[in-house]
């Protein structure tokens, strides 16, 4: 019974680890104009209504609030899942 209960967890943490990785939100390629403006282009003449190209976006780079509300997501439904599961137990 103990042992079945941190496989129990251990699966719940395994799904979480899985998902954040597999589901974190990266900010995409475009790039950010002199003026703030976001474009989704790369090509020439991007950002030629904007005052230029101020930087390329890194299509790598994690976007830290979106991933943020992913992670709290996840964890939300793990922990009904934990909490549904251990109802049934009683």
């Amino acid at each position: 019974m103990f042992y079945q209960n941190i496989i129990s967890k251990l699966q719940y943490f395994l799904i979480f680890t899985i998902a954040t990785f597999l589901f974190s939100c990266t900010k995409g390629k475009g790039a950010i104009c002199n003026d703030g403006w976001r474009s989704h282009s790369v090509g020439s003449g991007t950002c030629s209504w904007h005052g230029g190209i101020d930087h390329y976006i890194d299509p790598n780079e994690i976007d830290a609030f979106k991933t943020t509300v992913l992670v709290i997501f996840i964890l939300v439904v793990l922990f009904i899942l934990f909490l549904s599961q251990n109802q049934n137990k009683k």
